[in-house]
């Protein structure tokens, strides 16, 4: 049996993720409705939430990349495939919360 040594390091870490993963989803959808809601009433979002998105996209992306960068590693199959599933996932929601983002202008 291949003994895969970095696994340990990434599982680690991932956990991290793994907790943060449904919290970020739940953000990600309520901007987007934030961002529907916000067109219809013409109204401007409140700094504070507007920051809160910000931060949101930005640890997302990190995140991005450290899944990225963790999937050039030599890991075991089974990590790998969930680090798949797991990029996946933060693509889709960044991918919402970008666009949600350039309808409110939060990065202007």
């Amino acid at each position: 049996m291949t003994h895969y040594a970095a696994d340990k390091s990434v599982l680690a870490e991932i956990v991290t993720l793994r907790d943060a993963l449904p919290t970020w989803i739940v953000s990600t959808v309520e901007l987007v409705e934030l961002a529907e809601n916000a067109e219809r009433a013409a109204r401007a979002v409140n700094p504070e939430t507007a920051d809160r998105s910000r931060q949101l996209i930005v640890e997302v992306a990190e995140w991005q990349q450290k899944l990225t960068n963790w999937q050039q590693e030599e890991l075991s199959p089974r990590l790998l495939a969930e680090l798949r599933i797991l990029k996946a996932t933060l693509d889709a929601s960044m991918d919402e919360a970008n666009a949600a983002a350039a309808e409110l202008m939060l990065f202007i």
